[in-house]
């Protein structure tokens, strides 16, 4: 075997499960994004070098097209942009490079030819879920003495009570997904205690934006798939509502936490005076402003965000991307696998409506948020598509 096939067929896919995985584990962000740039940067270089088709076959795919188009585009205002310092001028052509980077070694991973290392991925994935919610509450709580109506700051890349809560519901989407492919009991049972773990952390962070995006995530599950997922979802759904309703403490914590001020509207209009300063081509990715009278430093929008730094392109850009997603995911043959798609694409379409700021970053959250499910839709939608040529050519030989 060569060494372009070791990196290929071995060393890459499995860094990649390492990276993906290190994110839920490891903190501070550079000890686990070093992986990226040491190893899985090189790598992916090395194989589309070695293998130039896979652009071919990438570039056919009209959802990564539109991906690296989006991220181009948001690079491009950088050129015109205003109130950008040299400093962030800098971090955002090389956060952009980077994000195009991922966009690729992604999508090469989720369209390998060998299913082996996308299912190592989703089975193992969800017990690193599990113990950064388990270290997240024990660190909380126990270590750090905080009482049980503060908000919860988790561990790595859910730290963030907001975007934390939106990783781990990549994750619990995944878990989900794997509950309902599992083929023993155990494992069914195991993954469905890991999917109420990840319900558990959301309601402890307080964060009401991914709570409205489980309920979407939970609604396209129930949708989708079969009945008794259905009536899980149902039954889970009485339960909570008897909770809620049968204990006057708790309905104090969760009115008190939805009365809360999210300064979002605020920030909003705010943040729509700059867009008419530039609203067909942005303000550039690398402006600095504040926003709202708590000085927040990003719309709090991915899509009022994607506004302010792309103009209307830089919108339509992102909206034409879900929409292919959506396309996508809708048209995917196997019931459980559209659910899969459908709940993990609530992630940054829901997920983004009151938070989220530029769409190309550094490693971190907002790669497991945005960019882990849209190269999961990418990637399968290649594999198929190359599945389909290949039957073609079998059936005109026949």
């Amino acid at each position: 075997m060569t060494l372009r096939k070791k990196i290929e067929n071995n060393l890459f896919p499995s860094v990649f499960i390492l990276f993906i995985a290190s994110g839920y584990l490891l903190r501070p962000t550079p000890t686990w994004a070093i992986i990226f740039y040491a190893i899985l940067a090189p790598a992916t270089f090395i194989i589309y070098i070695k293998n130039k088709s896979l652009f071919i076959e990438n570039f056919q795919n009209t959802i990564f097209t539109t991906s690296v188009i989006l991220i181009l585009w948001f690079l491009l205002t950088i050129s015109w942009g205003v109130n950008q310092p040299d400093f962030n001028v800098k971090k955002y052509i090389a956060r952009s490079i980077t994000n195009l980077i991922f966009l690729f070694t992604a999508a090469h991973f989720f369209s390998l030819p060998n299913e082996k290392w996308k299912k190592t991925l989703f089975k193992y994935l969800p017990y690193a879920v599990f113990i950064n919610i388990t270290i997240s509450i024990v660190v909380f709580y126990a270590v750090n003495e905080n009482p049980l109506n503060q908000r919860m700051i988790g561990w790595a890349e859910t730290r963030h009570p907001i975007l934390g809560s939106l990783v781990i519901l990549t994750g619990f989407c995944i878990t989900y997904y794997q509950s309902q492919i599992a083929t023993t009991k155990i494992e069914k049972v195991t993954y469905a205690a890991i999917c109420i773990s990840c319900g558990i952390f959301i309601i402890l962070t307080q964060s009401r934006g991914p709570l409205l995006t489980l309920l979407f995530i939970c609604a396209s599950f129930t949708v989708f798939s079969g009945k008794t997922v259905r009536w899980l979802m149902l039954g889970t759904l009485v339960f909570l509502l008897a909770v809620f309703t049968f204990n006057d403490e708790i309905q104090r914590q969760v009115l008190q936490s939805l009365s809360r001020n999210p300064w979002r509207f605020e920030i909003w209009m705010d943040a729509w005076k700059y867009i008419q300063d530039a609203p067909i081509i942005g303000n550039g990715l690398a402006s600095l402003n504040t926003f709202g009278a708590i000085e927040q430093k990003f719309p709090h929008s991915i899509y009022v965000s994607s506004a302010f730094f792309g103009g209307a392109i830089g919108l339509l850009l992102l909206l034409a991307l879900f929409v292919q997603l959506a396309w996508a995911a809708l048209n995917t043959e196997d019931k459980t696998t559209k659910a899969f798609h459908l709940g993990l694409l609530c992630v940054p379409v829901i997920g983004g409506l009151t938070d989220l700021a530029q769409v190309s970053k550094s490693p971190g959250e907002l790669w497991y948020i945005l960019w882990v499910p849209v190269t999961i839709i990418i990637g399968h939608s290649i594999k198929s598509r190359r599945e389909q040529k290949q039957q073609a050519q079998q059936s005109s030989i026949e």
